[in-house]
């Protein structure tokens, strides 16, 4: 699955690929542990919220403009 949503990537995957700019290469490999079957309650999770944080971190680690 591909998606531009942090928090769709974190929901409903088991793992996260972060891309890097041109040339595309997996930049991030972060597997994500959180129980399943995932209630939407989830994403108040102190857990759900630190996954959010690394992702944001790692893609505006390459973005002049986050």
């Amino acid at each position: 699955m591909v998606t531009h949503s942090i928090p769709e990537a974190i929901y409903l995957s088991d793992r996260v690929l972060i891309m890097s700019n041109r040339p595309g290469r997996i930049k991030r490999d972060v597997t994500i542990d959180l129980p399943r079957p995932r209630h939407p309650d989830v994403m108040y999770a102190p857990r759900f919220v630190e996954y959010d944080r690394l992702l944001h971190a790692a893609l505006a680690d390459e973005d002049p403009g986050a």
